[in-house]
């Protein structure tokens, strides 16, 4: 019956499922690079021909993505923006002076996927601008996908450091 109770336990640093989390968050925005497979993109650098059926899907996903991601952003950049910015402070605020440890934690997922959604609709509006294709596209894609894993990396150590600051807390006052 522990272990049950354990599973399903939702506190935010020391649960399982926040980790899990996590771990999905992170894997799904490596290898969705601005929503294009990364397999996809794989499988077209390994064709040995010029213009085989891997290299013409790769590029038409991604350049409907990119048109996905221009288009998004022209006609809502300014909601977005603005809902963004309120939730990451609202969460911050609830974080730091609420001492809420949940809204640290939802903080520490959103701040490094937001950051992410906003190099992504910057690389995508590059791409748009630059119009490029082939190897030189799928090169794009493979350098946002390693931008993608240091912030994804820079996340997970930052959410580590919070999670034992927050133990460390959580000692000291038990020994007070």
């Amino acid at each position: 019956m522990f272990v049950l109770r354990e599973l399903m336990n939702f506190d935010s640093f020391w649960s399982l499922w926040f980790w899990i989390t996590h771990a999905v968050a992170w894997s799904m925005a490596s290898h969705f690079t601005m929503g294009v497979p990364y397999d996809m993109v794989v499988q077209a650098n390994r064709e040995k021909t010029e213009n085989g059926p891997w290299q013409h899907a790769a590029e038409a996903l991604i350049n409907a993505q990119i048109f996905r991601f221009t288009a998004i952003w022209r006609r809502y950049q300014l909601p977005v923006t603005g809902v963004l910015a309120f939730l990451l402070t609202a969460l911050a605020t609830l974080g730091t002076l609420g001492q809420l440890e949940f809204a640290r934690a939802l903080l520490t997922l959103l701040l490094p996927l937001t950051l992410i959604y906003m190099l992504t609709t910057r690389k995508a509006l590059k791409l748009e601008r630059l119009r490029l294709s082939g190897a030189a596209l799928r090169q794009a894609i493979r350098r946002q996908r390693l931008l993608n894993q240091l912030v994804g990396l820079m996340g997970i150590v930052m959410v580590t450091i919070l999670a034992i600051h927050q133990a460390v807390l959580n000692i000291q006052v038990l020994y007070w």
